[in-house]
């Protein structure tokens, strides 16, 4: 990769840290495409989520509840902490 892409990389990363919707696909070896099928959930719903433009947190339950159970983990392990700068 070229220092663009290496400097793209950083700058993408401390735009959009990761949220626990993030560190759980990752960790299941999902990609946000795959999630999508998995759950039902829409692509650009869950990119969102992941971007910090959308909050998980108030979210409907059924989306939380499809999301967990394709990530095999609880509704709540999704949610985010309470931060002054969520988008709502």
């Amino acid at each position: 990769m070229g220092k663009l892409g290496e400097q793209m990389n950083q700058i993408m990363k401390a735009a959009y840290p990761h949220t626990r919707l993030r560190e759980y696909r990752d960790n299941y070896g999902l990609s946000q495409s795959e999630l999508a099928s998995e759950s039902g959930v829409l692509l650009r719903q869950i990119q969102l989520f992941e971007q910090g433009q959308r909050n998980i947190n108030k979210t409907a339950a059924v989306t939380l509840y499809k999301l967990a159970k394709a990530l095999h983990c609880r509704m709540e392990d999704l949610l985010e902490p309470l931060r002054k700068n969520v988008a709502m």
